[in-house]
């Protein structure tokens, strides 16, 4: 049996970040990422026993020793923005789109501004709004949070774990995280890790 310290030497250092719950812009490794004609999908779902790829019915493989799941396989199986069939330690079934398969959602106008302190109505995208992107509905969530080194977003939604929906950092300390199929009225908060 490996123990935990031979599984991380083995672990990509990207990977393990993640892990740890340790890093600054998940979008580096979780999501889609083409190479040439292939893809990977990752996605690390600290609560999933088995998950897929909902569209295709394509199912993912947990890293051993970790709660990071991925597919390989041809691009063409699987589109820019897809959805997770995932079943937790209970056995209930969660469908919902990957977080982590949207661009940034925040203008570099907007972070521009408030990055030299002029940006007059900073309200109308810092915290929580309902958002919508191609057609799907959820939560863009920002935080202005410079001297951390990982923001999460936690609530009921993800039973108030840090590791399950970290941000990415936008220039000027600003962080932000679309998440997908929540609505208006969730009980949310920033959680805020400084290891430096």
């Amino acid at each position: 049996m490996k123990t935990e310290d031979q599984l991380a030497k083995k672990l990509d250092p990207a990977l393990q970040k993640i892990v740890e719950a340790r890093h600054h812009d998940p979008f580096e490794v979780l999501g889609r990422h083409p190479q040439g004609d292939q893809v990977v999908v990752r996605a690390f779902l600290p609560h999933a026993e088995r998950v897929s790829i909902a569209e295709g019915e394509l199912p993912m493989q947990r890293i051993e020793g970790t709660d990071l799941f991925e597919w390989h396989g041809p691009a063409a199986k699987v589109p820019e923005c897809y959805r997770l069939i995932w079943h937790d330690d209970i056995n209930l079934e969660h469908v919902h789109h990957d977080p982590y398969c949207f661009p940034p959602q925040l203008g570099d106008l907007d972070l521009h501004l408030f990055g030299e302190g002029k940006h007059w109505h900073a309200y109308r995208f810092l915290g929580a709004h309902l958002h919508e992107v191609d057609g799907v509905a959820g939560v863009l969530f920002s935080v202005w949070a410079p001297n951390a080194s990982r923001v999460s977003v936690i609530g009921d939604f993800n039973r108030w774990d840090g590791r399950a929906h970290p941000m990415r950092m936008r220039t000027g300390g600003v962080w932000e995280l679309f998440i997908p199929n929540l609505r208006a009225g969730e009980l949310y908060k920033y959680e805020i890790r400084n290891d430096r």
